[in-house]
């Protein structure tokens, strides 16, 4: 990858790509930016892409965008019916996220197509990318395909 951030954030030790993962949505569940940006690589080509956004290059980038979004208050989010790829010094999870939010009608749901992927390197696994695509409004989890694990070779 590229260039380390020169920002002061202490990067947590993870020792596998679920670990960041859960660590992940447990910090935008507790809406903790610093437990959020733990989970990222310490690198400046880390890329993050929210749904219907643009495409964010860095952590200051990544950063000030998950500020603004937290700013607003926990966001609570399942991940669901993760497809694992496992590549060497490379993992990618594609997911469906659930997200729950309160609107003047009750509460509501919204599904996300999702793709993290993740690299291990003398500091632990860490996140290089998330994207985040709305999914279409019929998508259903019950015909989604359970959890399934592939190795690339």
């Amino acid at each position: 990858m590229g260039t380390k951030t020169s920002d002061t954030i202490k990067r947590s030790v993870f020792t596998s790509p679920a670990e960041v993962e859960q660590s992940f949505y447990e910090a935008l569940r507790e809406a903790d930016l610093n437990k959020l940006m733990q989970t990222w690589a310490d690198d400046e080509d880390i890329v993050c892409i929210h749904p219907n956004g643009e495409r964010l290059v860095g952590s200051q980038a990544i950063q000030a965008s998950w500020k603004e979004i937290l700013a607003k208050g926990p966001l609570s989010i399942e991940a669901k019916i993760p497809v694992i790829f496992h590549h060497g010094m490379i993992v990618i999870h594609t997911i469906l996220e659930r997200h729950y939010f309160a609107t003047t009608m009750g509460q509501k749901e919204l599904l996300c197509h999702v793709t993290n992927i993740f690299q291990k390197n003398l500091g632990g696994w860490h996140l290089i990318l998330h994207h985040a695509s709305l999914a279409p409004p019929d998508t259903a989890l019950d015909e989604l395909h359970p959890t399934t694990s592939m190795l690339l070779h």
